[in-house]
């Protein structure tokens, strides 16, 4: 398996430390607070002070990073899951992946992630991209390409109930996009991202 440097601006630097974690001094950040924090994410406020002189609240949605793949089979397929999404009330036709543990490597959390949801482990892994879903989540998901796919064993989790398919690449943003109701944008930015750069 091979990983390229991370080309994502958005993405943590060498030290690990996200966007979010510094501070311009044009908007001086005078207190943070955590309002709500579970297993998965923490939710809460800043207050900014803005050019202006005036102090504002800003809220936030601070998860943990995640990875996604597009894994190509050698028949220029690309491989996608289903799955049902409880807080959507809806099924969602998307792309494997999950959470990059702390201080995990996200090219490590985007290979167990293929494995676990398709049995796929891939000889190639390579970054695309990264970016920030949204302007209220303060979290990175990282995009990478998969080739050169042997087929192995899933190993789900009790809580994932995942199904996977392989569509012709081509088709693969359309078939995202024609679903009922709104696209799944967490996937169908990476894929989007992988026709950019040429791999659909």
């Amino acid at each position: 398996m091979s990983g390229d440097d991370d080309p994502g601006a958005d993405s943590a630097d060498e030290t690990g430390t996200h966007p979010w974690e510094r501070e311009d001094p044009a908007w001086p950040v005078h207190g943070r607070e955590v309002v709500w924090e579970t297993d998965f994410f923490e939710a809460g406020q800043d207050v900014v002070e803005r050019p202006t002189g005036e102090r504002a609240e800003y809220y936030w949605l601070e998860p943990g990073d995640a990875a996604v793949v597009v894994a190509f089979t050698d028949d220029e397929e690309v491989v996608v899951v289903e799955q049902y999404r409880p807080r959507l009330r809806r099924y969602s036709l998307g792309l494997p992946g999950g959470g990059v543990e702390a201080g995990e490597d996200p090219a490590v959390a985007a290979a167990r992630e293929l494995r676990e949801e398709t049995g796929f482990v891939a000889g190639d892994l390579r970054k695309l991209d990264a970016y920030v879903p949204t302007p209220w989540t303060r979290y990175t998901r990282h995009v990478f390409v998969a080739t050169d796919l042997d087929r192995g064993e899933r190993d789900l989790d009790d809580a994932e109930f995942v199904e996977w398919e392989t569509v012709p690449a081509d088709e693969a943003v359309g078939r995202l996009r024609e679903r009922e109701g709104p696209a799944n944008g967490i996937s169908l930015l990476p894929l989007l991202l992988a026709r950019e750069e040429g791999h659909l």
